[in-house]
């Protein structure tokens, strides 16, 4: 089956995501110094190493949020179903994040904190990967890998794989 438009968009905007990701990691990193934690540490050295600790953990989660959105991307591409099940997820959690940020803390979505821009590319990668022909290529796609594997296994256990030397019965009787 030929991929369909809904999967190229798909895939775009989750690469979309994930620059908005590695952007605001940057711009976190860059700004890092001028964040006032205010936690009853002790001494100031003892905030600067728990500020470092904390930019730094907040580095390594962004850059796993990066790896997994490439890595959902990639096999949403070559057409798995599970790939896209959890790009949506991901994207409803997201979405559903961002709802409970405004509801809770009245956070407004504007172009200047990034949060327009990350909900309305998670809304679409929503729309695009909810799509029937998205949905038909990545389980027509995972159906026939499961049944090319599925066939292997079979041919395999009978001694007629291709790259396996089919066994005759006098040699299975000598054994």
């Amino acid at each position: 089956m030929k991929r369909p438009i809904s999967i190229y968009l798909g895939v775009l905007l989750i690469l979309l995501r994930t620059v908005t990701t590695i952007v605001t990691a940057v711009s976190i990193a860059v700004d890092w110094k001028k964040v006032d934690i205010s936690l009853d540490v002790g001494t100031g050295a003892d905030a600067e190493a728990l500020s470092s600790a904390l930019l730094i953990a907040l580095m390594i989660l962004f850059g796993i949020a990066v790896v997994i959105d490439l890595a959902v991307a990639r096999f949403i591409f070559r057409g798995s179903n599970r790939a896209r099940f959890v790009a949506l997820v991901l994207a409803t959690i997201l979405v559903l994040g961002s709802a409970a940020d405004f509801f809770v803390d009245g956070t407004s979505f504007t172009l200047e904190n990034g949060g327009l821009l990350g909900l309305s590319l998670d809304i679409l990668v929503l729309v695009a990967l909810t799509d029937s022909d998205a949905r038909d290529f990545t389980t027509r796609n995972s159906n026939g890998r499961r049944d090319a594997r599925r066939s292997r296994r079979l041919l395999r256990r009978a001694g007629r794989h291709p790259g396996i030397p089919a066994r005759t019965t006098e040699a299975k009787a000598s054994e």
